[in-house]
């Protein structure tokens, strides 16, 4: 395993979000007990920590989505180092900045061709001499939030495991084998980064999804929004999120004033992971049945997740209307019903840094989606559309369609996150046409999912086991939201009819 530091048992069980995640996230707890510096695994993230070394780099990764840790200077590439290599070069670049949408090499089946070296190979052997010149450099870091784009450090958002793995990777490229930190290897500060680049012609930003992954509060707001008394924890949510997207789009353009922007709006989960349970996936990494409360988990989300997540959406698209550039919305290309687009292309696969399927990362075929989506916007110029990819497999492999609309006031109105994906029958395995038609009657138990997750989940947000299904305590929990609704009902009734009296004494 990579070198780390395991948390302490305490941590364990009382980390809200680590407790959570015991049962297949794409976080890895590390026992206390073991002396060693290379943790046990244990299950975990978008799949579980797998055992022998041919896996090693993958449990210190997903150790990662929930713990701190402290950052080796030899892992990493000091400032004064790159600005030195980035300003001796005269290509204008296309910058990434983000999350592992853009920073995704740890999850491919190919580690060595993520995102960066897609699209700079596409832009290469374009028609076009100006697209020829475009130089693509990475800034973004798995895990990025709204949170700590600004300044993020290794204390409290670790990325030692992936600048461990990017050493490992096989990168020909030496800028793609390290990130870029402070001197002391213990904090990222994107904008800074992005200031001392010359020549800048593109910035792609994709932030926001791990600010529902990774955030506690976020997600217990989002959760309990599911409920009709706290609706509007979603709208107060979002106009969080809008704020402090806003200000990080605003610090990118004064960095990088010359440069045009092009804005990303996350994808779908795959269908068989969940943000709660993750993948139903064993310590092998190997696809298991049987798993009730995971299946359920996951049919709850594909149900409720783009009516809590769309608010969000909303404030991309209207940033930028307000910028006056480009979106990718990945949520209408990528198939929540494909394995092929998520992680290494399946479940059961796992690559050679020891990364397993994830549900909730791009994988190589996707990844090259978003390379000709970017690729396409960037040909374009700058335009305020929203772009989306129609993916079709056909005898000779994937291709993609690209739609564009226009990013008007109707199109926010109407927006739905992933509402408008279009599932092509090829796009998909035999396998997964059939189980997708198996799905239709699961999704008729909406209403009891969502009463066992909605007493269940925040539990387990707060580290607390799951509860046992029980009729009478589910009654007694069932009488007490209603009684709550009853009483606002009332109340609600009472002054009306107060102000309707009062209105009458007024008339006479």
């Amino acid at each position: 395993m990579l070198p780390t530091t395991a948390p302490t048992a305490a941590f364990v069980q009382t980390h809200p979000i680590a407790s959570a995640c015991r049962r297949g996230r794409r976080v890895q707890l590390i026992p206390a007990a073991s002396s060693s510096t290379r943790p046990r695994p244990r299950p975990a993230a978008a799949a579980a920590a797998l055992p022998a070394a041919a896996l090693a780099g993958s449990a210190a990764v997903l150790a990662a989505r929930r713990r701190s840790g402290t950052l080796s200077r030899a892992t990493t590439r000091p400032q004064g180092a790159a600005v030195a290599q980035d300003r001796s070069d005269s290509l204008q670049k296309v910058v990434f900045m983000g999350d592992s949408v853009l920073d995704n090499f740890y999850w491919l089946q190919s580690p060595e061709r993520p995102l960066r070296v897609q699209l700079e190979e596409m832009l290469r052997t374009s028609g076009q001499a100006e697209l020829k010149k475009l130089n693509c450099v990475n800034l973004a870091v798995d895990q990025m939030t709204t949170f700590d784009f600004v300044e993020r450090r290794a204390e409290s958002n670790s990325w030692r495991p992936f600048a461990e793995a990017r050493r490992r990777a096989g990168f020909l490229d030496d800028q793609d084998k390290e990130y870029i930190t402070d001197d002391d290897g213990s904090v990222i500060r994107s904008v800074e980064n992005l200031r001392r680049l010359d020549g800048v012609r593109w910035v792609v930003l994709s932030l926001g999804g791990n600010d529902v992954y990774l955030n506690k509060e976020v997600q217990s707001k989002l959760i309990f929004s599911m409920l009709p008394t706290l609706e509007s924890n979603r709208q107060e949510v979002a106009e969080e999120f809008g704020k402090r997207y806003r200000a990080i789009v605003e610090d990118i353009r004064k960095a990088a004033p010359e440069a045009q922007l092009i804005l990303v709006v996350p994808y779908q989960p795959h269908q068989d992971f969940s943000l709660v349970t993750g993948a139903p996936i064993n310590d092998k990494g190997e696809k298991i049945s049987g798993d009730v409360q995971g299946d359920l988990t996951r049919a709850f989300e594909r149900q409720n997740l783009p009516d809590v997540v769309t608010p969000l959406v909303k404030e991309i698209l209207t940033t930028a209307q307000e910028v006056g550039c480009p979106v990718i919305d990945l949520s209408q290309t990528l198939d929540p019903e494909c394995e092929a687009h998520y992680g290494t292309g399946q479940i059961g696969s796992v690559n050679r840094l020891g990364a397993p399927w994830s549900g909730a990362e791009p994988s190589d075929v996707s990844s090259g989606f978003i390379a000709k989506l970017l690729a396409h916007a960037i040909k374009a110029g700058p335009k305020q559309v929203l772009y989306r990819g129609l993916p079709r497999q056909g005898d000779s492999g994937w291709s993609i369609r690209i739609k564009e609309e226009a990013n008007d006031w109707m199109l926010v109105q109407d927006y739905r996150f992933g509402g408008n994906v279009k599932k092509a029958a090829a796009t998909r395995s035999q396998p997964e046409q059939a189980k997708a038609k198996e799905l239709d009657p699961l999704a008729s138990f909406g209403v009891g999912v969502a009463l066992v997750l909605l007493l269940n989940v925040p539990r387990m947000l707060q580290g607390q086991d799951p509860l046992f299904f029980d009729r009478s305590s589910v009654e007694q929990e069932m009488k007490e939201v209603l009684d709550d609704e009853i009483k606002k009902v009332k109340k609600k009734a009472s002054a009306d009819a107060s102000k309707e009296q009062e209105s009458s004494k007024q008339t006479a």
